[in-house]
């Protein structure tokens, strides 16, 4: 017999040797995927509760990058979703996170004596109250320069004895929608008896920091230039609470959309055994 004829008949010679098992493949690309969303969203909110957003948001946005390089080694077809899927879940954070995601809460008691650290989530005052004889509203800008979608008002929190002469240490912002939909912060909520007050984080605080320093303008209050903003709640702990429940929920997205991509990869893969 010709050394070729041997060569040829031999088993897997001259043949393209298969990649590992499938599904063990697939699965493994799931679950290093699943852990680069969880660490984007993790990352992606302690950004936008703890730290200066502009530059740390961008990073975590284009770390979706490695991780996807990473994650797809064994999987070049999924690599573009990946990029996708990774990067817009570092971001996501930054549409729904305003309170922080753990912390103390205070019980405030001088009006000159506010700690306002990172590991502060909250305060209980009782005794004081939202002035809003010196309450100033500004529209809501739409993203993208949409129409606005509402109003935020913002009033100084003061204690007992406070007079217009003392400085404004914190600010109490509150929205009210042009939908008619009543948010747990709306101004009519504001004096009730029992509510506590989270700290404001995230995207909005500038906006709302502006907004303080015009109201200490328009009614000559004394104010510093990046005041405390805090936000009217039934209960810091609820609030902290239904804080890590919108991360739970945007979750979802990301990881559906990563499933479907694994669900595909291994679809076509099994069509293409059947062909073979």
């Amino acid at each position: 017999m010709p050394v070729s004829t041997r060569i040829s008949s031999l088993p897997n010679v001259g043949r393209r040797s298969d990649p590992p098992t499938s599904a063990a493949s697939l699965l493994g690309c799931w679950l290093a995927g699943t852990a680069a969303i969880v660490l984007q969203l993790a990352l992606g909110a302690f950004v936008v509760a703890y730290a200066s957003i502009a530059p740390w948001i961008a990073l975590i946005f284009l770390l979706g990058l490695p991780l996807a390089i990473v994650v797809t080694r064994g999987r070049p077809g999924l690599f573009m979703p990946a990029v996708a899927i990774f990067a817009l879940t570092g971001i996501s954070p930054n549409f729904v996170v305003d309170t922080p995601l753990w912390g103390y809460t205070v019980n405030l008691r001088a009006v000159d004596d506010i700690p306002a650290g990172a590991d502060v989530a909250g305060y209980i005052a009782p005794g004081w109250r939202v002035d809003s004889a010196y309450s100033l509203e500004a529209r809501l800008s739409g993203r993208r320069g949409k129409r606005g979608y509402g109003t935020r008002r913002i009033a100084p929190l003061v204690g007992d004895g406070w007079t217009p002469q003392q400085p404004v240490e914190a600010w109490v912002a509150g929205e009210i929608r042009d939908s008619g939909r009543v948010l747990p912060s709306h101004p009519q909520f504001w004096n009730q008896p029992g509510r506590e007050y989270t700290r404001l984080v995230g995207v909005g605080v500038s906006g709302a920091q502006i907004e303080a320093r015009n109201a200490a303008g328009k009614f000559g209050l004394k104010t510093s230039d990046e005041p405390l903003i805090v936000v009217s709640v039934p209960s810091v702990a609820e609030a902290v609470g239904d804080q890590h429940e919108a991360l739970l929920r945007i979750a979802r997205v990301p990881m559906l959309a990563w499933t479907s991509c694994i669900a595909l990869a291994a679809a076509i893969a099994a069509w293409r055994r059947r062909r073979r």
